[in-house]
Order: structure tokens, then sequence, then C-alpha cells
């Protein structure tokens, strides 16, 4: 059985959060994604004790490789955790990717916002964080890694910044992983590339909108939000605030604002989002503009828009607040695109919502009607445990 490449979703298979998958690429075992999920407002984790009980490893130091496609919590936010119950993996992301891994699971909590007897109170475990960034190994996109029982190469994701699909070749068998991914640019990337040198025999894809046929995803709705709050901004009224779920989408839709800021209104960010922002800019993605300012601990006078990332209870009265939603994955018609231009002889659909109605098709139903399509689909469970 060691010579098998087999997979296992430990979170993240038919449910959005949480997104881990073990691969088994011949005696090698490898960890694609270390994420956290949250559910009625509590924290969720991948579910590791059906790996050690299963035939391929007893204790999860066995793990030889961990590799991180992007920097959202639903991929990252376990790794820390995952790397001291792994010991000896090496952990490979983008050098984006480690640079936002550490703002978000080492500055931000251990740095940020903590007077000085909370920060001694954490000094042990801030330590130890620390030491395990510090063991992140970076890699560059259309880089090959021989490690002898297979080689991987790294291909831009689209999505956000730093993401990466990865490609293993085992000599038998090439298996794509995309994590999440995006066909066409975005405001801080550009889009995806699909190995199109060499055959996928393997797809592991993340199809947030697999059995959502009627979702389409708007391309200007990010634009159109940014032109209706900064219109509202200038009317009569309280100023605005924009109540934003992630710092990454927070990051993009100040680039919209920006972009389409002609009238130069003063756009204040928390304190997470600037320092997120900051980040961005030294590492080449340009985003901030002269009206960029971190909100401080007053209101500001005048029309003004507060962009934050927290649940913004100060000040909620003062300001007329707008939540701020935009989806940075690929909407149905896209996924088929995907799957047409990789043409893999399976396909496992991972990080998946459930349909919005049960007479909703899916990307599997609808890839049946292509006569060029040679694709079985195999929409993943967790904890179960499938040969590639």
């Amino acid at each position: 059985m060691t010579s098998e490449n087999l997979f296992m979703p430990l979170g993240g298979g038919q449910r959005v959060g949480a997104s881990c998958y073990f691969l088994k690429a011949g005696d090698s075992n490898i960890i694609l994604d270390a994420g956290t999920g949250k559910k009625n407002g509590l924290e969720f984790e991948p579910d590791f004790h059906s790996l050690i009980t299963s035939p391929f490893i007893q204790s999860m130091s066995q793990i030889d490789q961990i590799y991180i496609s992007h920097a959202h919590s639903d991929h990252i936010g376990y790794l820390t955790k995952l790397m001291k119950q792994t010991r000896h993996a090496d952990v490979y992301m983008t050098g984006i990717t480690k640079t936002l891994a550490e703002y978000q699971l080492y500055e931000r909590i251990y740095c940020d916002g903590k007077n000085k007897s909370e920060k001694n109170q954490d000094e042990e475990k801030r330590i130890a964080v620390k030491s395990l960034l510090e063991k992140i190994t970076a890699v560059n996109y259309m880089q090959t890694m021989d490690f002898g029982k297979y080689k991987v190469t790294f291909y831009p994701a689209g999505h956000i910044p730093g993401a990466m699909m990865i490609l293993f070749d085992t000599g038998k068998q090439r298996i794509l992983y995309t994590g999440d991914y995006s066909l066409d640019h975005t405001l801080l990337t550009y889009g995806c590339q699909i190995p199109g040198d060499t055959a996928v025999d393997t797809l592991i894809m993340c199809g947030l909108h697999a059995k959502h046929p009627n979702y389409v995803k708007k391309s200007d709705a990010l634009f159109k939000t940014a032109d209706y709050v900064l219109r509202a901004a200038v009317d009569t009224g309280p100023p605005i605030l924009c109540s934003i779920p992630q710092l990454s989408k927070g990051i993009e839709f100040l680039k919209a604002l920006n972009r389409q800021n002609r009238l130069d209104i003063p756009i204040y960010l928390d304190e997470s989002i600037m320092k997120m922002v900051v980040k961005m800019e030294q590492l080449s993605v340009p985003v901030l503009s002269r009206n960029n300012k971190t909100m401080g601990g007053w209101i500001p006078e005048g029309p003004h828009i507060y962009i934050t990332s927290g649940k913004a209870r100060v000040w909620t009265g003062y300001y007329r607040k707008v939540k701020v939603n935009f989806s940075l994955h690929e909407d149905f018609s896209e996924m088929k695109k995907f799957i047409k231009a990789v043409n893999p002889r399976q396909a496992f659909i991972v990080h998946c919502a459930k349909e919005y109605a049960p007479s909703d098709l899916t990307i599997e139903q609808e890839m049946m009607k292509d006569t060029d399509c040679r694709t079985q689909f195999i929409f993943a469970e967790e904890k179960e445990i499938y040969k590639l």
C-alpha cells in the first residue's frame, strides 16, 4: 500500500472552513493547508484523529512536508499548532504568504494592542510561535523541488497575493492541488497560471460554488460598492463605517476606493488593516494613497470613510454602517473553464459549500454534457480515504 497515492480530507471537505488535506505520495506523508473555521461564533479545527488511526501513520511526527496555498485563515489558521504536532515536517509557501502568515499568526496575536503585563504572560508562547514561523521555507512560482520520491512545482493561483497551486509529479501520476484560485486578474494580483506543459491526472480542487449552477460572480460588484460608499460619504449625515469580514478583502476594497476617490475623501483604516497594507507595500503590492490614514483614538471631523475588519463596537452610533462583502472565489462557469483547461482523469472537489436548493446541478452533472470531458468527479468527504 505504501506505493499507492492516497488522499484524505481532514477538514474543508463538503463544507467551508478548516481546509486541511492528507496526501500520501508513495512513501511521503504530505499535508495540504492547515486552516481553521467558524460556525455559530465558535472556532473549529481539522480532525487528525482519523489520520493517526488510519493504516498510514501512527503519529503526526511522521508527516514529511506541509504546503500552504495562501494566507487566508481557513487555510493557514491552524498552522502553528500543526507544526508543533509534526515537529520535523518541512513547511513551504511563497514569500508573500510567509510574510502575511507571520503577521496574522504572530504579530497580530502577540505584538499588537497588548499592554506590557499581557505581553509578559504570553512571552513563552510568543517565542515558541516565532521560532516555528522562522522555520518556514519560502518558495517561488515556477520553482521545482525534487524530493526523490516526487517532484513539486508551484504555480501562481491568483485569488490573493502569494497564493499558489501545487503540482506533484510522482513519476507515474501528476496531482494538482489548486487551493483557492482565480482565473481573472484582481486589483491586487494576476490570475492563475494553469499548468499547460504537462498533463494532470488528478485534480484536487477547492470548489466553493461547485453545487451552485446559478451563482455568477459580478465582476463590477466591488466597484459599485466602492462608488456607493464614496457617494454616501459626501452626503449630509454621519460618515461611513465599512465593516469587512477579512483583512485581505479590506485591502482589496481600499484599493477600489482609492482608484475611484476623485474627491480625495479621507479614508481611515483600523490598525490591523493598515499594518497588513504596509506589509503588502513592502512586498511591492501598491495599495496606499495620500488620503489613507490610520484611525486614531478620536473621530475625525468632516466627511470620511472608516474601514475596519473588527466588530467595531466603538463609535458605531456615530457612523452609518455599511457591510462590505464580495467573493474572491470562482463562480460555476469559471470552474467549468478551469476543469476543461486541465481535463484531469479524476477531480476531487473540496472546500465545497452545500447546494442552495436540492434541485441544483453540481459541476459533475454539468460537465457530463461536455463530450470532450474525461473527468470522473468525487465530492470528497472528510475522514474518507480515496485512492488516486
